[in-house]
């Protein structure tokens, strides 16, 4: 009989493991109900499973999410070291500028600096124009990449993520951007940073790094704020704990919301890691990603 009882309290235990990493659905319905965000996932950066989702295949405005994508084209290019002298179309953009000024020469590093610290619009411009030749050509190359990497719901029109009716993503395909990215040690050196002093023929500047993340989640290793009327707030945004890395999207979110989201979701995607990880040595409990868990 105490054998009995032993098994049925092992059967329990396995029971509750699946619904605690399965998914909201699975799980209760709280996690997914207090997002904020319209649309979130959560990806295990080792092997880009979907640890949560919602509406994570919904195509919606990134807003400044974008510059991930026009940061690591940057860093691929091998080009970081070139001086880049600025000219008055790379300027005609508001707001979120750095003050770029006609003729000014600086590095194409510093620039990115510039373009993932504080979001620098004109940053955006000149490293495209300097990158490809022009804008457009740049955001070809965007696509490209963006093919490459799988995501299907996406299409790009310009570097920065200023609205336009045909530059669009979604939660899942800027998670697929953001774990590729992280893969580059340049990339996280810079989206890390939480303070950089560039020097330009012109002026001096002090970047300072606006993801919030990096003083309010412990384990942070940086990460693209965003916000605009229509796609209001965004972010794409990466963690580490215990040697586990998960990174995190949030798509239309609402003011402090966004950082509130950003760490359930953190603590969503660690917590499903660690009962993966429990599971796993008995073999008796596999747990799959579920679509809208």
């Amino acid at each position: 009989m105490a054998i009995r009882r032993a098994q049925v309290r092992v059967a329990a235990l396995a029971v509750a493991i699946v619904l605690s990493a399965a998914g909201p659905t699975a799980a209760g319905k709280n996690s997914k109900s207090s997002v904020v965000a319209r649309a979130a996932v959560v990806l295990d950066q080792s092997s880009g499973r979907a640890l949560f989702t919602k509406n994570a295949d919904k195509r919606m405005y990134p807003a400044s999410t974008t510059k991930v994508l026009t940061a690591i084209l940057a860093i691929e290019s091998g080009r970081l070291d070139e001086v880049v002298t600025i000219q008055r179309t790379d300027l005609q953009v508001v707001p979120s500028i750095i003050g770029l000024l006609p003729g000014e020469r600086i590095k194409l590093r510093d620039l990115v600096y510039g373009l993932m610290l504080r979001s620098g619009n004109d940053a955006a411009r000149a490293i495209a124009r300097h990158i490809a030749g022009s804008q457009v050509r740049f955001a070809a190359r965007m696509n490209a990449k963006a093919r490459e990497l799988g995501c299907s719901g996406s299409h790009f029109v310009n570097a920065h993520g200023l609205p336009h009716r045909n530059h669009y993503t979604t939660a899942l395909d800027l998670g697929r951007i953001m774990r590729y990215a992280m893969r580059n040690d340049e990339f996280r050196k810079i989206t890390a940073t939480r303070h950089y002093r560039s020097q330009s023929t012109r002026m001096r500047r002090n970047f300072y790094n606006k993801n919030k993340l990096l003083k309010l989640y412990e384990g942070t290793l940086g990460g693209k704020p965003g916000y605009t009327r229509a796609a209001q707030q965004t972010l794409v945004a990466a963690a580490q704990r215990s040697g586990r890395e998960v990174v995190v999207v949030c798509l239309h979110s609402y003011g402090k919301a966004l950082w509130s989201d950003a760490i359930q979701l953190f603590d969503i995607g660690f917590r499903r890691l660690d009962a993966r990880s429990a599971a796993s040595p008995t073999g008796a409990v596999v747990v799959r990603s579920r679509s809208g868990s």
